[in-house]
């Protein structure tokens, strides 16, 4: 949900297509504009909070980004030629993250699947996924799951000898996988 709703507000503000990349990264093509960081914690037995964190790149020129950068990251300004108003640009996300628990509360989490998946980069790509415990898996990157996961399918060469299933994939870093033409 907090990750449609700020790519929404962004979008509604700057006049900028934004997608996703699974499970946190803010993109304009395929360039990393902006994270989020959502944390759960329970308030009673029936309570669940979440604090929802984000940054984004708005009025940085291309100088300010490192070498090593200048090719991965951008800022809303550059993709833009022109500044933003860093306040109404918060209104904006503010107002799309309301609307966006609106969503979530009425209509349940498949509202927010379907919106994710629309603006999901990783979708339909060949990824190789870090896991927290240092292990890695390649596959192609197929859906995410009601609960927010990735879905993938790992390649025949990480399967062991399994039929294609679909893995859940809850926490990780992806890295797209560029195939060399030969």
């Amino acid at each position: 949900m907090a990750g449609v709703a700020i790519a929404q507000g962004i979008e509604d503000h700057a006049k900028i297509g934004i997608t996703l990349k699974w499970p946190n990264d803010i993109l304009i093509d395929e360039r990393k504009v902006g994270g989020i960081l959502c944390e759960s914690f329970k308030k009673s037995s029936t309570e669940t909070c979440v604090v929802i964190g984000f940054g984004i790149n708005v009025n940085l020129s291309e100088s300010a980004f490192p070498k090593e950068l200048e090719r991965i990251a951008t800022s809303l300004q550059i993709q833009s030629n022109h500044p933003l108003d860093r306040h109404h640009l918060l209104k904006s996300i503010i107002t799309t993250l309301e609307q966006g628990w609106e969503a979530l509360i009425s209509q349940g989490p498949q509202a927010c699947q379907l919106g994710y998946s629309s603006r999901c980069s990783t979708l339909g790509k060949q990824i190789q996924v870090q896991f927290p415990d240092g292990s890695e898996l390649e596959g192609m990157a197929q859906s995410i799951g009601e609960q927010g996961q990735l879905q993938m399918i790992p390649s025949p060469s990480d399967a062991k000898g399994q039929s294609a299933r679909i893995l859940d994939v809850h926490a990780g870093d992806i890295r797209q996988i560029r195939k060399s033409a030969l």
